[in-house]
């Protein structure tokens, strides 16, 4: 606990100091929320699932062996709430400390911790879009036809296959979040790190962009990054545990400003 109250309050000092804070977020964030990484040896998704069947490739060739993985996987991610690394984001954005979060992540729990400006470069679990005539569904519905025996879901309206709005391997980013998380990095003076390895491209690209143009490098994350160096602090703890104190610490800094 020591450390971690000496590493929230350096936190809290570099947020409540910055004029531009960005957030970079990967897996990590949501593993308290229930949900598995990719990566970890043994434990993550990558370890004990055919990577092919999240390939663009694979999923053309046979869209049933995805939606049978995603049935396993849905109560799990169906279940999975924000944890206070999530809601830590979504009070320094209202507090006006944060200018947007850039993550890595498709399970929304950015947006349902409060975060508005969140920029998905890999998109999102939440629709399902359909590959013919690009018409979007609710994709908590269309997991509930594949669970019922529908697989692959067709679209209702012309029964095209329906594909998960998010990034599979062998599909190009979205320009749009990817232009605007590279605007925000250029232009941030603190940029925080929480739950990447910072091993994925091109999101490991952002933290040099930052760098580059003067910001200051927090990183919190378990395994060390690429960035570790470059980093003003590292804080290798569980993010939940860690977001918890500082939150309390944030509270009392501005609570102690206002009075």
């Amino acid at each position: 606990m020591k450390n971690t109250n000496k590493h929230a309050m350096e936190f809290v000092d570099l947020v409540v100091n910055s004029q531009h804070a960005v957030a970079l977020t990967g897996a990590g964030i949501s593993t308290e929320s229930g949900i598995p990484d990719y990566r970890s040896p043994g434990t993550g998704l990558w370890a004990n699932v055919d990577m092919s069947v999240v390939s663009l490739e694979g999923f053309l060739r046979d869209p049933s062996k995805y939606y049978s993985y995603a049935i396993e996987l849905y109560p799990i991610r169906s279940a999975a709430k924000p944890n206070p690394a999530h809601y830590l984001l979504g009070l320094l954005e209202r507090r006006g400390f944060l200018s947007g979060v850039v993550t890595q992540n498709v399970d929304g729990l950015h947006q349902d911790a409060g975060s508005e400006n969140v920029y998905e470069l890999h998109g999102s679990l939440r629709q399902a879009v359909c590959l013919d005539c690009n018409l979007l569904f609710p994709m908590e519905k269309v997991m509930q036809r594949a669970i019922s025996g529908e697989n692959p879901p067709l679209c209702e309206q012309c029964k095209g296959v329906l594909k998960p709005n998010a990034i599979f391997f062998g599909e190009a980013l979205p320009q749009i979040p990817w232009k605007e998380s590279v605007k925000l990095c250029e232009q941030a003076d603190l940029l925080i790190v929480i739950g990447s390895s910072l091993q994925v491209s091109p999101a490991n690209l952002l933290p040099d962009i930052a760098l580059r143009n003067g910001a200051s490098l927090v990183i919190c994350n378990i395994q060390p990054t690429p960035f570790d160096a470059d980093a003003k602090l590292i804080v290798d703890e569980k993010v939940g545990e860690f977001a918890s104190v500082a939150t309390k610490m944030f509270d009392k800094e501005i609570e102690d400003k206002d009075s």
